[in-house]
C-alpha cells in the first residue's frame, strides 16, 4: 500500500512539473507572439534621424495628444453607452435589450449625445408593450436611423465648410484682382502725367516768338528792363531829338 501511495505521489509531482514546465513554455510563446505583433512599438517614422530635437518633440507630442484625444472620445461615449443602459433598464427595460441597445450604439457610431434620447425611446417601445424580437428590431432600426442622421448631418457640415473655404478663395482672388486693378490704373495715371508733363516743355518754347525772346532778352530779374535796354532806349530818344531838332522839329 505504501508503494502504491509513493508511487502515485511521484506520478503527482512529475505531472505537476511537466504541467509547470508547459505552462512556462506556453507564456513564453504567447509573450513571444505578443511581442512580435507589437514590433512596430520600437519602430520610428520614416526620416527620424534627420530630425532636430524640436521636430522629434513636436511629433512625439502630436501622437500623445492624438491618443489622448481618442481615448476620451471613446470614454466619453462609452460612459453615455452606460448610462443610457442602466437609465432604461431602471425604467423597466429588461436588462439584456438594455445591453443590446448599448452594443448597438457604440456598433453603429451613435454619438455620445445620441445615447440618452436612444435610451428614452427604448423605454416609450416598452411601455408601448413592445417586446421580444419586436423591441430588438426596433431598438436597431432605431440605432440605424440615428446613425444615418448623424452621416448627413455630418455631410452637411463638412459640404458647408468646403462651400465656405471656396467663398474665401473667390474673395480672396477678386480682392487680389482689384488691388492689381488699382496698381494699374495707378501705374497708367503717373504715365499720362509724365507725358503731359514732357509735352508741355517744347510747347511752351514753341510759344515763345522772337520778339518775345527779345524782349526777355531786355527784361532783367523781377520783369524790370535790363540795364542796357534802357541805355540803348535813351540813346535811340537822343539821336531823335537831333535829328528832328527838339520838339518843334518833330512837330
Amino acid at each position: 500500500m505504501k508503494k502504491v501511495m509513493l508511487l502515485f505521489l511521484i506520478v503527482l509531482v512529475l505531472l505537476w512539473n511537466c504541467g509547470a514546465v508547459f505552462a512556462k513554455g506556453t507564456g513564453k510563446d504567447s509573450q513571444g507572439k505578443q511581442a512580435k505583433k507589437e514590433h512596430w512599438k520600437t519602430e520610428l517614422p520614416p526620416g527620424w534621424k534627420n530630425w532636430d530635437d524640436a521636430k522629434r518633440q513636436q511629433w512625439e507630442h502630436g501622437l500623445n495628444r492624438a491618443k489622448n484625444a481618442v481615448r476620451k472620445h471613446t470614454e466619453t461615449r462609452l460612459n453615455a453607452a452606460l448610462r443610457a443602459l442602466e437609465m432604461s433598464a431602471r425604467k423597466g427595460v429588461p436588462v439584456h435589450h438594455a445591453e443590446e441597445m448599448a452594443k448597438a450604439g457604440l456598433e453603429q457610431g451613435v454619438g455620445p449625445f445620441d445615447f440618452e434620447p436612444l435610451g428614452k425611446f427604448v423605454v416609450e417601445r416598452v411601455k408601448a408593450g413592445v417586446k421580444g424580437e419586436e423591441l430588438a428590431r426596433a431598438i436597431h432600426e432605431e440605432t440605424n436611423r440615428r446613425r444615418q442622421e448623424r452621416e448627413r448631418l455630418r455631410e452637411e457640415m463638412k459640404e458647408k465648410v468646403k462651400q465656405r473655404q471656396e467663398d474665401h478663395k473667390r474673395l480672396r482672388e477678386e480682392m487680389k484682382e482689384k488691388v492689381k486693378q488699382r496698381q494699374e490704373n495707378s501705374k497708367r495715371l503717373r504715365e499720362k502725367m509724365k507725358e503731359k508733363k514732357e509735352l508741355g516743355r517744347p510747347r511752351k518754347e514753341r510759344s515763345l516768338g522772337k520778339g518775345d525772346e527779345e524782349q526777355e532778352k531786355g527784361r532783367g530779374k523781377h520783369g524790370r528792363p535790363h540795364p542796357e535796354a534802357e541805355r540803348d532806349k535813351g540813346k535811340g530818344e537822343q539821336s531823335g531829338i537831333k535829328k528832328g531838332g527838339g520838339p518843334k522839329g518833330r512837330r
